[in-house]
């Protein structure tokens, strides 16, 4: 045979067939004795290690010219050859008992090299995981393929096989189906092949792959379970021919796949994984004796007939393939990154939530479609429930997943604007659908925000992961010691979440699962559907500490034997994040010593926090307090009045140690990992430290640290203020991480201070967080603030201090943020007024107040449009701080004064005087250099933005407001890169390129949907209605988007933002012939204008009603033409400016008329008539002026029907000036 294989081509594959036929031989008359010797020899034969065979020089399936061996049976029956087209069809059952005859075996071990081997296949492939693996499953799924004509080409049985001896039968082990209702230790059910021959008889399998011990061992091959298979029609089997090492199937299973999904024959493919085994003999690592090394390539063996079948026949591109991997990511949607030390573990729970939510089925009762995830901290909850997504998306059980931490998404509406990204587009924004009338706060989702949500769900199975609810929802340990205003907010955020959640669920096959460390509250209180996370099973545990110690390069072989580990793993009780921590320790005092101060601890513990779960958490935090210096274990006592955080300036000063003390005492709190650096010297602490630390304090001493920590906290934020607006960045920065001991700080002086103490430290709060995008947190500073001003006026009286100005100032801020123009208006005023009144000497600081309020004044009437009236008040306002600066020096001052430029600039800017705003801003941006004020700085470089665009230099406008938003996001102010988002856009709408444009203002709606800045999602929405109706010519589209900007206006009361909106609402309606609607919305727009008279423009909502009622009923049109006209001109007899093409052309006819010069007036009409960029629209304007000029004064010009009402106003107000004596 040898010397027969060396003459053939050596392009041809070399195959050893062991082909028995124990009845080949026999005579019909045979002895019954004789027949059965002749099966045992024919069982001998096939189980003989065929894949050993050896030439001398090596095995046969070796060198160049590989021979790879199968076993063959005699073809009984006539069959035709299996149709193999695309897609290949792969069914996997892993069963997974768990009893006395099954042990547990990770049901992805295999699997997972399966997954990885076909996932780049793409539509060339499709994998069914048999759900739930029992017979009757099997069957009903085998029917189901042959019924729909697309059967299974391969059957991928991976579990465990057994045989039995008295029966004589082979056979495989399903899951035990009156166990279902289990999700943990179901019981097996044997099935033989006399039930799995008739069961696969005429499914005509190509392929099936046992990977189950002893399923190729048997006493008569004839009725083992490969050769029964193969009796009835499979084409070819792959069996364990002794029991196999879980690892080697693993790694055979990842060999054999791959060669076969590249185009391999199976047989090829076969020999491929064997000489793979056999070059690697490495199949583990055991942690303390070393290397497994094994040669067990001959275990996986080949039953075939004549036929080696090809199954895979087409092979994506290199292309394709990365397409493929693109989309694969694009269906993990916002799923972090696995550990870096991998996942490890936690098979049972993957599992065991797997058997819960039933992924694979189309319909399930409620109660299998979510899951709640719960365990300690640092058990690994994110990790698994991360690790369930990937799974389920690459094993083809669900389509995508979607992810969000509610610890970065705060809101309701957050959450499910960042579902809404994953799964319906980049382009989707909860602002884009308004906020529902009536929701219990403003970031709530409306319903028609919810439909693409659900309506992607319906059509796509997902799974749904909602992380970290134990930042809503905190342990008794830390609840107990967290600031009311957070624990409030908490409360009620999880309340609105939990509503989201149980809505979208309800849509299609739609999965959910939450990780928390509390139980949830209802609808999702159900314990059945609560996946407790125990410690870590020791194999795992081992595998964890082994794989932290390789990544900080430890020798493992050095450290200890596995027992040794073992037993530390014990210690801990398995606690994942206490393991990690032991690296050190274990580099440092060995195992032994370890484990020794291990066990005393945990003793402690259970002494100290009996039954208290968090007993390993603690356990944690001592040993790693243990290793701090005898020094810093002393000092570290004080970190126990602290609220899970901590700046050092802040210890230095409540302490008196000396700076190098603290730096020293933080450097070992990271190095033992009991705090994270963060920036500007603050550290964020393990949770459980300040708790375990307060636990050791005894009240006296408790008492004496709580009062120095109550004066280094408010000097502390006295500081984060004045550096708000000359650091900003810092002062952002270092507001966001110490949240929890501010209003651990609000909360204890609203109880125990004074109101005019309570009242400082709330206007500084709030003067901290109000860029920062926390609305409720602001809210509950209101409430304290309102509180303490309501309890000093029961006090004072009718006084007027310092502590009553700064109550009002706060509350018009908070109104101007609303966009309550009209509460805000007057109420700046009165206060104003009130300031006056009582002069610069009332109390010290009146004069820098009075200052203030001119300021404050000055920016609510810019913000409601008029910019005119504020230019005076802001120049009034800038001499006051001046007047400060140079007698007093007082703080601030010379910033304010700078600030008034920068809002003088913005003003000029509205008012259309460029060149006199840009010098304002070039001053305004010296002086914040000069001052070292980086927001100043930043505010500035946005404003030279606006001047750029304005003047239609877009290019400039798109790089100053690019350069702003890197400033604004160094300073951590969200909220004011959002700003330069949206002003991105207009910048890119009005140099005609709308597409960038609509993504800039995407991103703008989308920060400002998380912070919950619903003024800004409005405006926001106007502008994309505005892109849609006049960019695009697309006004039935952009209805939408004015709709819901109004909506969320009338939500927060902002009536003057809701009139603009419901404008260009009605506006878009004419245009898509919807005329009364578009009547009714303009209607609107006008009561909401009434109150804010010229500041409201609302000659503009009477000139839209105008052009409304022009088809239907003119005479109203005329009226309302009429109204346009008088209200336009009262506003330009008023002072009122016109910076449209019409007021600066009758502007330049105003002084040649009036130097009685009609040949120069009529000269410039004629040029500009002749001007081929003159609009059409403009003409009959220019034919009137051009009678005026000829010397006509008749006021029946401006009633002209070609004229709108600005150029009627114009021609009224220039015959009115040449009439003038």
């Amino acid at each position: 045979m040898l010397q027969a294989w060396a003459r053939i081509d050596g392009q041809a594959s070399r195959r050893f067939s062991v082909y028995v036929d124990p009845e080949a031989t026999l005579e019909a008359d045979t002895p019954d004795a004789d027949r059965q010797t002749a099966r045992e020899a024919a069982t001998a034969l096939l189980a003989l290690p065929w894949e050993l065979l050896h030439d001398g020089q090596g095995y046969l399936f070796q060198g160049r010219h590989p021979t790879r061996v199968r076993r063959r049976l005699p073809n009984t029956r006539v069959l035709d050859l299996p149709l193999l087209a695309p897609p290949i069809r792969i069914l996997l059952v892993s069963p997974r008992p768990e009893d006395q005859a099954c042990g547990y075996i990770d049901h992805r071990v295999s699997a997972l090299a399966l997954v990885a081997a076909i996932e780049e296949l793409g539509s060339l492939v499709e994998l069914t995981i048999l759900s739930p693996p029992t017979l009757s499953a099997l069957s009903e799924a085998l029917t189901r393929a042959q019924d729909a004509r697309a059967p299974f080409h391969v059957v991928h049985f991976d579990g465990h096989g057994v045989y039995d001896h008295r029966a004589g039968l082979g056979g495989l082990c399903f899951e035990d189906p009156r166990d279902l209702g289990s999700l943990e230790r179901r019981r097996h059910l044997t099935v033989y092949t006399d039930q799995l021959g008739p069961l696969l008889r005429d499914h005509r399998i190509p392929l099936v792959f046992l990977e189950a011990c002893q399923s190729a061992q048997a006493e008569q091959a004839s009725e083992s379970v490969a050769t029964e298979l193969l009796k009835v029609g499979v084409a070819a089997v792959i069996a364990m021919s002794h029991s196999v090492l879980v690892e080697t199937a693993r790694r055979f299973v990842a060999a054999f796949y791959g060669p076969l999904a590249a185009g391999r024959r199976v047989g090829e493919a076969t020999l491929a994984a064997q000489r793979a085994l056999h070059e690697d003999s490495f199949r583990g690592h055991c942690f303390g004796a070393g290397e497994l090394r094994l040669q067990d390539w001959f275990v996986p063996v080949l039953y075939q007939e004549r036929d080696d079948p090809q199954l895979f026949t087409q092979v994506p591109a290199a292309r394709t393939v990365a397409d493929l991997k693109t989309a694969l990511k694009a269906r993990l949607g916002a799923v972090p990154a696995p550990p870096e030390t991998g996942f490890i573990g936690r098979s049972r729970d993957l599992l065991a939530l797997e058997r819960l939510l039933q992924p694979a089925q189309a319909k399930v009762p409620p109660e299998h479609r979510w899951a709640l995830i719960r365990g300690q901290g640092g058990e690994g909850k994110t990790a698994l429930a991360c690790e369930l997504g990937r799974w389920l998306v690459r094993s083809q059980q669900i389509d995508r997943v979607a992810f969000v931490s509610v610890e970065t998404h705060a809101q309701a509406a957050a959450v499910l604007d960042a579902l809404g990204r994953q799964l319906v587009g980049p382009a989707y924004s909860v602002a884009a659908y308004g906020a529902p009338l009536g929701a219990p706060h403003p970031s709530a989702a409306s319903e028609a925000a919810m439909l693409p949500v659900e309506r992607a769900l319906t059509e796509r199975p997902t799974l749904l992961i909602i992380d970290n609810l134990e930042s809503l929802l905190l342990p008794p340990y830390l609840a107990a010691q967290t600031p009311a205003a957070l624990t409030e907010e908490a409360e009620q955020t999880l309340t609105e979440v939990l509503a989201l959640c149980e809505r979208l669920l309800a849509s299609g096959q739609t999965r959910l699962l939450f990780t928390s460390r509390e139980p949830l509250p209802a609808p999702f209180d159900r314990t059945a559907n609560r996946r407790e996370l125990a410690q870590l099973d020791p194999p795992d545990a081992v595998r964890l500490v082994e794989r932290v110690l390789n990544l900080d390069g430890a020798d493992t072989e050095a450290l200890a034997t596995r027992e040794e580990i073992e037993s530390l793993v014990e210690s801990v009780h398995g606690h994942a994040r206490t393991l990690a921590l032991l690296a050190p320790a274990l580099r440092d005092l060995g195992v032994a010593r370890t484990r020794a101060d291990l066990v005393a601890l945990m003793a402690d513990m259970e002494r100290r926090f009996p039954g208290d779960r968090e007993r390993s958490v603690y356990a944690g935090v001592e040993l790693s307090l243990r290793r701090l210096s005898p020094a810093n274990r002393e000092r570290v006592g004080v970190l126990g009045v602290f609220h899970s955080e901590v700046q050092l300036g802040v210890l230095h000063v409540m302490t008196g140690w000396e700076q190098s003390e603290c730096v020293a005492l933080a450097a070992e709190l990271i190095d033992t990992g009991l705090a994270t650096q963060d920036p500007y010297n603050h550290l964020t602490l393990n949770p459980a430290l300040c708790p375990y630390l307060r636990g050791r304090l005894d009240p006296t001493e408790l008492a004496a640290l709580s009062t120095h920590w109550r004066d280094s906290m408010s000097q502390y934020v006295g500081l984060l203020e004045q550096e708000r607006d000359r650091q900003t960045e810092m002062a952002a920065t270092l507001t966001v991480l110490g949240l929890p001991n501010l209003f651990a700080l609000l909360d204890l002086e609203q109880y125990s201070g004074g109101a005019e103490s309570t009242i400082d430290l709330t206007t500084k709060l709030w003067s901290l967080l109000q860029l920062l995008g926390r609305p409720r947190l602001l809210a509950r500073v209101g409430q304290v603030r309102e509180a303490a001003a309501w309890a000093l006026a029961e006090g004072a009286g009718a006084a007027w201090d310092h502590a009553g100005f700064q109550v009002e100032h706060t509350r018009i801020e908070q109104q101007l943020a609303a966009g309550r123009l009209r509460e805000s208006l007057t109420r700046a005023q009165a206060l104003l007024q009130r300031a006056r009144s009582a002069g610069g000497a009332a109390y010290p600081d009146a004069d820098y107040d009075l200052a203030i309020a001119c300021f404050l004044l000055a920016r609510v009437r810019k913000t409601a449009g008029d910019a005119g009236s504020a230019v005076p008040l802001l120049d009034e306002a800038r001499q006051g701080f001046k007047a400060i600066m140079r007698g007093q020096g007082a703080a601030g001052a010379a910033r304010m004064a700078s600030v008034c430029l920068g809002e003088t600039g913005d003003c000029l800017l509205s008012l259309g005087r460029l060149d006199e705003a840009e010098a304002a801003l070039e001053e305004r941006i010296s002086d914040a250099e000069h001052q070292n004020d980086h927001r100043g700085i930043a505010v500035g470089k946005g404003q030279f933005g606006t001047l750029r665009l304005q003047q239609r230099r877009y290019g400039e406008a798109l790089d100053a407001y690019a350069e702003a938003r890197e400033r604004f996001t160094r300073l951590d102010e969200p909220g004011t890169v959002a700003a330069f988002w949206h002003r991105t856009g207009i910048a890119y709408q009005q140099s005609g390129n709308p597409e960038p444009a609509e993504d800039a203002y995407r991103q703008s709606l989308t920060i400002r949907v998380r912070l919950s800045d619903v003024v800004g999602q409005a405006d926001t929405l106007v502008q994309l209605g505005n892109l849609y109706c006049d960019h695009w010519n697309r006004p039935e589209e952009s209805v939408a988007f004015y709709l819901q900007a109004a909506d969320l206006y009338f939500t927060i009361g902002a009536a003057v933002g809701e009139g603009r909106a419901r404008s260009n609402l009605g506006e878009a309606l004419r245009r898509i012939g919807r005329l009364d609607e578009a009547g009714l919305e303009v209607q609107r727009t006008i009561e909401c204008y009434a109150p804010y008279g010229h500041a409201a423009e609302p000659w503009t909502a009477w000139s839209i009603l105008a052009d409304i009622e022009t088809a239907a009923d003119p005479e109203a049109a005329a009226a309302a033409r009429g109204e346009a006209k008088a209200a336009y001109l009262a506003y330009r007899r008023d002072g009122g400016e016109n910076h449209n093409p019409s007021g600066r052309i009758a502007l330049a006819l105003t002084e040649p008329l009036s130097a009685r010069d009609p040949a120069a007036a009529q000269t410039l009409l004629r040029e500009l008539a002749a001007d081929p960029d003159c609009p059409d629209r403009l003409r009959p304007f220019l034919a009137t002026l051009t009678a005026i000029a000829a010397g006509s004064r008749d006021p029946a010009l401006a009633d002209s029907p070609d004229l709108d009402h600005t150029e009627s106003a114009e021609v009224l107000l220039l015959i009115e000036t040449l009439a003038a004596p």
